[in-house]
């Protein structure tokens, strides 16, 4: 029989089931009714065996689970039979009095902390008690310069599990509010959003984000009620610095997310600036409905295709008009226009509309150095990339922690064939979210240069965030062929060669990955297949004329030089014919 026996809620499925897989993966033997013990007709003999067998008993503790009379039979039968009993908190409830009496005196460990259930699981299988010691697997050492912190995805465990959009704005906010923090690192939300679907250990995300604190957290929205469990803990010694429990109601939420953010910069021990107090303390509107219209226009906007742009600027009107002071949604309108024009359309009504929105925000606020990214954003698509250029640096001279304004000036420094510029500006970029998949416009700025040293040293760095990356989301294409550009830049061309080989033929691949694919090719000396693939990208809707005339097409062949400003000229013809056809 099983080492292990896990009791909880038919309701809390999902999270049994994951946690039962992390432990057999850790070498423990685990009795688990698949259907949940409120599906069984009786309390059968089969449980009962479990419980007089295993050697652990585990309590997923749970709303649902300490009201539910076999759980609590479970837990009885247990504690008679003299089990180790290890209660995990999915989350904080009062106990009822029936259960309250087992538990009395354990440990109890929260069930994000999954370092910490196996060392108190290692321990009971050694005789020790829970509370004792083992050495630790800690995470790496970092400089003492920066607290890092990385902000893990939230779980929506509410009962139909269609609040993910409130999770994920829980987790965009305390990003934004820690990276704020002069003296905090923060990974991004694209570096840490794979682990909702990769669960790993607690060490092994801080290792692969190069940060020593992880902080988790789960949401529960039922109708107007919300429950917010965080949790704070320390990579390095598996400790919990913190964690705690809010319920309310929506109209509470900045009020969560205030104490959230001060207990975590209190348990971190930061010195807080009056500026970066009031940060922390500023709302960015009173009314709660907008906020959720926000949150969930900010969640589509993140699915990035033409419906979820659409969904995501309906949401964004409905905040902006229940409160027209409220100024991100007047930043996320300006912010999808912008992506709307640059992928999918070029008829100038969305900038258009795009400075309509920011002039609201601006109205408001004044200039910010989110407005100014907007405004550059905006210069830049318009083609005016002198005052793109001064009006980003402004936006970074604001805020010298944001990425994004430098990430926008590097990709004009590169376009405009100003190597040194673009290098400076995506240097502080990678430097600013370190080890992920930032580098790569470095990289492709490296590669313009005459710095063929600084290159195939930043190539050989970044290869294995990429591996890592590609092992969790093999099917994302784009990043398949970034890998194949870093190896080509470390000088592993047949392995390039290989990765481009692999795709040519697919059909399945939209237009911006084809052309990146062709890009690829050229690079490669295969100029020939990057015209197949260029035409082929501009039939699957492929429209960035933009950098289709600063890419660097190199051949020897004066026919094949022909070949591709016939079908620059092509493109731009058809960019003209398709924005008539939707002026008329």
């Amino acid at each position: 029989m099983a080492e292990l026996f896990l009791s909880y809620s038919k309701h809390n499925r999902p999270q049994a089931l994951d946690l039962a897989d992390e432990l057999r993966v850790g070498g423990f033997s685990v009795w688990i009714d698949q259907g949940g013990i409120e599906g069984a007709q009786n309390w059968s003999a089969e449980i009962v065996e479990g419980i007089n067998a295993c050697s652990t008993f585990i309590l997923l503790i749970s709303p649902e689970s300490v009201a539910s009379r076999n759980v609590a039979r479970e837990v009885h039968l247990a504690f008679e039979k003299r089990k180790n009993i290890l209660p995990v908190i999915l989350e904080n409830v009062p106990l009822p009095p029936n259960i309250e009496y087992s538990l009395a005196g354990l440990q109890q460990i929260y069930y994000h902390d999954r370092p910490a259930i196996l060392r108190a699981l290692q321990l009971l299988r050694t005789g020790l008690p829970a509370t004792e010691q083992l050495p630790r697997r800690s995470a790496p050492e970092l400089d003492d310069t920066f607290i890092r912190v990385a902000v893990l995805p939230f779980a929506d465990l509410s009962q139909l599990h269609d609040n993910q959009w409130f999770a994920d704005g829980m987790m965009d906010e305390l990003i934004g509010t820690l990276g704020r923090i002069d003296k905090v690192k923060v990974p991004s939300r694209s570096d840490v959003l794979h682990y909702r679907e990769h669960k790993k250990k607690s060490w092994e995300i801080a290792n692969e984000l190069g940060v020593r604190h992880l902080i988790e957290g789960a949401v529960r929205k039922a109708g107007e009620r919300i429950r917010v469990n965080v949790t704070l803990i320390d990579t390095r010694t598996i400790e919990q610095l913190w964690g705690n429990q809010f319920d309310g109601t929506f109209d509470d939420v900045f009020a969560f997310q205030e104490s959230v953010a001060k207990n975590v910069t209190e348990a971190l021990k930061l010195h807080l600036t009056p500026q970066e107090k009031q940060q922390i303390e500023t709302r960015p509107t009173q009314n709660a409905e907008a906020y959720q219209l926000y949150l969930k226009g900010k969640h589509e906007q993140y699915y990035v295709s033409k419906e979820s742009y659409e969904r995501a600027l309906e949401f964004h009107e409905q905040a902006a008009a229940l409160d027209p002071m409220f100024t991100k949604p007047h930043i996320g309108i300006a912010s999808v226009c912008c992506a709307y024009y640059r992928e999918y359309s070029k008829d100038p009504k969305w900038l258009k509309r795009a400075e309509a929105s920011l002039a609201k925000a601006e109205a408001v606020t004044g200039e910010t150095s989110m407005s100014l990214y907007i405004r550059g954003m905006i210069e830049w698509l318009k083609g005016d990339d002198d005052r793109a250029i001064v009006t980003l640096t402004r936006s970074s001279e604001l805020d010298p922690k944001s990425y994004n304004p430098l990430n926008i000036l590097g990709i004009i420094q590169l376009e405009n064939s100003n190597y040194p510029a673009a290098i400076e500006a995506l240097q502080k970029v990678a430097d600013l979210v370190e080890n992920t998949m930032s580098c790569f416009n470095l990289l492709a700025a490296l590669s313009s240069s005459e710095e063929t040293e600084r290159l195939v040293q930043t190539a050989q760095k970044a290869l294995p965030v990429f591996e890592r990356y590609l092992l969790r989301e093999p099917k994302d294409l784009n990043a398949t062929i970034e890998k194949g550009f870093i190896l080509q830049w470390a000088g592993r061309d047949a392995e390039a060669s290989e990765i481009a080989d692999l795709l040519f033929d697919r059909d399945d691949l939209s237009g911006q990955t084809l052309y990146q694919l062709g890009s690829l090719y050229n690079q490669l000396g295969k100029p020939e297949l990057n015209l197949t693939l260029l035409r082929k990208a501009i039939k699957h809707g492929y429209r960035e004329i933009e950098g289709m005339r600063n890419a660097t097409f190199e051949s020897k062949d004066s026919m094949l030089e022909s070949e591709f400003k016939s079908i620059l000229n092509e493109l731009e013809e058809l960019i003209e014919r398709e924005a008539a056809t939707t002026s008329d």
